[in-house]
């Protein structure tokens, strides 16, 4: 296909509606008028992605941009499909690079796969014919597990590889696949607000690389970065768990059938209060402030609002996370760097080369990719596909 853009899938499909019964979900999700995404995939491999656009209406002015990054081998977009409908309803536009193609994707190539995606997926919204336009100024990173680990690296990065700045960084049970200690985390901009997320129960990452993000990221002021722990209330039902699959929240429509583990990755990707009362709204919370300039202490209340989650059934509250701007006060999770309990070295991957992301002192410009003809006209190709999925909601 050469450095050509390929259309995938398209589909415009309607947003549903999650229960927020909860307090702190009233109060910090705005509804928005926007009724339904458009989803499209483009290109092929582990230099692929999805862009997902808010629609009904189509935003009149630029939008926000979300750059959202799967964990290791959940590149299938259905795994967090209700967070993407979640973001798209409020207004955002989502990125969804995917980065690996299967295990055979070297964890070195990780970051330059998705640096890739996200440069052309940019392009695409610059150029494309009738479709929302990208709003670079207000620009966030969110990343799950492996992709929260790279959603870090970026913001580091992101002056010197030619990304927008980023605004708001939300790691989310981050973890290494392959350790490194570039770039630097002290280069993230003080003015990103920064949210890091660990979670009691998570035995595959631990929270090792969660403290280290948080404690190594020192341009950020203490009150503009909070730190919340997960913790599991099993009294409540359903059992709220506070596990590594508690940032996945899975909606058929957008599930490609990919995975090692499909089955058994949907059915752990429930939406629940750790997602719509916590997880969710942390991001949200996130982005507001690194969008408005005002500090995340502030819009967080210095992370009280976290703490009405909901209520049981006798009226009691649910056990609330542990929110804070300094780790002295949170406590470790007990394997702390989870199943992987010593440090791989990297020669266990990758023992020939090692492809990297140069860091120049010069900004970098993103390439030029060409929109095909198999692009133009969009709405045709959106509209035929949409209606042939019955798809299409007016």
């Amino acid at each position: 296909m050469g450095s050509a853009l390929v259309l995938l899938l398209a589909g415009i499909l309607p947003l549903p509606e999650f229960p927020l019964d909860q307090p702190l979900a009233e109060k910090t999700t705005k509804r928005s008028p926007h009724a339904a995404m458009l989803a499209l995939s483009y290109g092929e491999g582990p230099r692929s992605y999805w862009i997902f656009e808010p629609t009904d209406p189509t935003p009149s002015k630029p939008a926000p941009v979300v750059v959202l990054l799967h964990g290791w081998m959940s590149t299938n977009p259905g795994l967090y499909g209700a967070w993407i409908a979640h973001l798209t309803s409020r207004g955002n536009i989502v990125i969804y690079p995917r980065y690996q193609q299967d295990w055979t994707t070297r964890p070195a190539e990780f970051l330059p796969n998705a640096l890739d995606a996200i440069r052309k997926a940019l392009v695409v919204l610059d150029t494309a014919p009738n479709r929302a336009r990208p709003d670079r100024n207000r620009f966030a990173l969110i990343g799950h597990s492996a992709g929260g680990n790279l959603a870090a690296q970026l913001a580091a990065m992101a002056d010197e590889v030619g990304l927008p700045e980023p605004k708001a960084l939300v790691t989310v049970l981050p973890g290494e696949v392959l350790p490194s200690s570039e770039p630097a985390l002290d280069r993230i901009p003080e003015s990103t607000a920064l949210v890091v997320i660990a979670a009691q129960e998570d035995m595959v990452v631990g929270d090792e690389r969660a403290r280290s993000i948080f404690e190594t990221a020192t341009s950020i002021p203490n009150d503009h970065k909070q730190y919340i722990f997960l913790r599991s209330d099993r009294s409540v039902a359903p059992a709220l768990v506070a596990d590594h699959a508690a940032a996945t929240a899975s909606l058929s429509w957008l599930d490609t059938g990919e995975g090692p583990f499909h089955s058994m990755q949907m059915n752990l990707a429930t939406v629940d209060r750790l997602d719509t009362a916590i997880i969710w709204p942390a991001a949200d919370l996130a982005m507001e402030a690194g969008f408005s300039g005002r500090r995340l202490d502030e819009l967080t209340r210095s992370g009280t609002r976290f703490q009405q989650v909901g209520h049981r059934e006798d009226g009691l509250p649910i056990r609330p996370p542990l929110v804070s701007n300094t780790l002295t006060s949170i406590p470790r999770v007990t394997l702390a760097n989870g199943v992987r309990l010593v440090r791989w070295p990297s020669s266990v991957f990758d023992p020939v080369s090692r492809p990297v992301v140069r860091l120049n002192s010069r900004r970098a410009e993103p390439t030029r990719v060409p929109l095909t003809e198999d692009l133009a006209p969009v709405d045709a190709v959106i509209q035929a596909a949409s209606e042939s999925r019955g798809e299409v909601v007016r």
